[in-house]
């Protein structure tokens, strides 16, 4: 089993490879860190038991209707869904619509430049167009209407329930 410290690793590591300078970033804990080309900090309310820790993966709905789900990092840990996704790859037919645009994640790329001084937010100021409610495709009953790809050498995947209080 890996420690919190084993997970942080792994993500710092693909990161590393992706996006070098948020890695360093990240690793200094430095005061501001500033949000790579390429890439967006996505943010929803999660208010389910089940949580996901994951590196870069996609998963493509195949059943019902055609949709994509395209991360380089995830974190689903109730009250908030975090995910680090590609950023200006547009809308593709073939692909349908992302997961992140229906409903709509906020992006909160900006709240990496609070620092530790920021102690509290009021959430309706800081996400104007809402925070939506969201269940990850993989963990709900639809699930088996996904393909998922991902990579032995840089995806990381951890499961679980968080127990009733």
């Amino acid at each position: 089993m890996a420690t919190g410290q084993g997970v942080a690793d792994l993500r710092l590591h693909h990161l590393r490879v992706m996006f070098p300078g948020l890695a360093a970033d990240l690793r200094e804990r430095r005061d501001h860190i500033a949000m790579p080309d390429g890439a967006t900090l996505r943010m929803a309310l999660y208010p389910f038991a089940g949580t996901r820790l994951a590196s870069m993966f996609n998963g493509y709905r195949v059943l019902t209707r055609i949709q994509h789900y395209d991360v380089f990092s995830e974190v689903y840990f109730r009250p908030l869904a975090w995910a680090l996704t590609p950023s200006g790859r547009g809308y593709d037919a073939a692909m349908g619509e992302s997961v992140f645009d229906n409903p709509r994640w906020a992006i909160v790329d900006d709240w990496l430049e609070y620092g530790d001084d920021v102690t509290a937010a009021d959430l309706r100021d800081l996400c104007r167009q809402g925070v939506p409610r969201v269940r990850h495709p993989l963990l709900g009953g639809d699930q088996d209407e996904w393909v998922q790809f991902f990579s032995d050498h840089v995806t990381a995947i951890f499961e679980g329930e968080i127990p009733a209080s």
